[in-house]
């Protein structure tokens, strides 16, 4: 059952943003304490694929699966495809998972793995962050659909143990 939130102050908000960021940090789920979604996004690929959950700084890839691939994970809330996933600073990867989830429930409303090339020949470039990206409506019809692998691991989270 979901709190009505309607009658916190935006401070009462942001406390409870933070005591909630602190205990996945303490389960292991997220890694920073930034908004969790890019944390829970490559655990989620960490879980489906095993592994090596890269360190935060690693620019260039999430998750390195044991016979080597290098996975980009990039993920959003959205509807549909309306919305674009975060910037490539680096095409340094095998293959990119893309994970979209619903802005009301946080179900993972579709996901799909594309290779390197089709990142770097779909992408669209944008000088003003010195990055490629690419937009929802393009990834859900491109690569690999991978969405029941993803949302299989995603009903694992809590009980997959923290990667060493």
């Amino acid at each position: 059952m979901v709190d009505d939130l309607s009658g916190l102050s935006a401070r009462q908000l942001f406390e409870r943003t933070e005591l909630a960021l602190r205990e996945l940090r303490d389960r292991g789920i997220v890694r920073t304490r930034n908004a969790p979604l890019g944390d829970i996004a490559e655990r989620i690929v960490w879980i489906a694929r095993g592994g090596t959950l890269e360190p935060n700084s690693m620019k260039s890839h999430d998750v390195t699966t044991v016979e080597g691939a290098r996975i980009q994970v990039k993920a959003r809330i959205m509807r549909g495809g309306n919305g674009t996933f975060s910037a490539f600073r680096s095409l340094d990867f095998t293959s990119a998972i893309f994970l979209s989830f619903d802005p009301i429930t946080l179900d993972i409303n579709y996901a799909r793995e594309l290779t390197r090339d089709q990142v770097a020949s779909y992408s669209y470039r944008s000088e003003w962050v010195n990055a490629t990206t690419l937009t929802g409506a393009k990834v859900e019809v491109l690569g690999v659909d991978v969405t029941e692998e993803m949302r299989l691991a995603y009903a694992r989270l809590d009980e997959s143990p923290l990667p060493s």
